[in-house]
């Protein structure tokens, strides 16, 4: 019988399911624990995160059916390409959607408003700097986490399957 380490080894789902769960779990903490809301970006992520995490449980479940694998990485890549989007409108790189401005214009009635306020959940602005942890931004660690998911992830799938043609 083999140990949960050589499971692990061999189990490309297994490890995207880890993965996917350890970033929902620490985002969630983050907003109810610490109380920093996520902006428009943040929360593309956290679906892009889920997206993972369903992959990875029919990865799990259909075993022969190694796509289910190769999806994931293309979600990784997603939540990627999202943590770029996200660094360059904190840095000003170019410009914020009207989901993530940190400025919002009033277009509807005073009462509109008011019961917007009163019915909305507050979200973070996407164009501010995000708070610091050892001089790296949460959305550079993000960024960071999710480019070695994908690198680990890469590197399984082809220690698993790298030199069979089907998928």
């Amino acid at each position: 019988m083999k140990t949960f380490p050589q499971n692990l080894k061999n189990s490309p789902a297994l490890i995207a399911l880890i993965l996917s769960s350890v970033a929902l779990i620490f985002s969630l903490f983050l907003e109810y624990f610490i109380n920093l809301l996520p902006c428009y970006l943040c929360n593309l992520q956290r679906y892009g995160y889920i997206a993972i995490l369903v992959l990875s449980i029919l990865g799990i479940i259909y075993k022969r059916r190694r796509i289910y694998n190769f999806l994931t990485c293309i979600a990784f890549f997603l939540i990627i390409a999202i943590g770029v989007w996200h660094k360059g409108i904190e840095e000003y790189w170019w410009q914020a959607s009207s989901e993530c401005a940190s400025i919002n214009y009033n277009i509807g009635s005073l009462k509109e408003e008011l019961d917007n306020i009163n019915s909305e959940k507050p979200i973070a602005a996407c164009d501010l700097s995000s708070p610091e942890f050892m001089s790296i931004t949460l959305v550079e660690w993000s960024l960071l986490y999710a480019f070695i998911s994908l690198l680990f992830m890469i590197y399984i799938l082809h220690k698993n399957y790298g030199n069979k043609n089907e998928l």
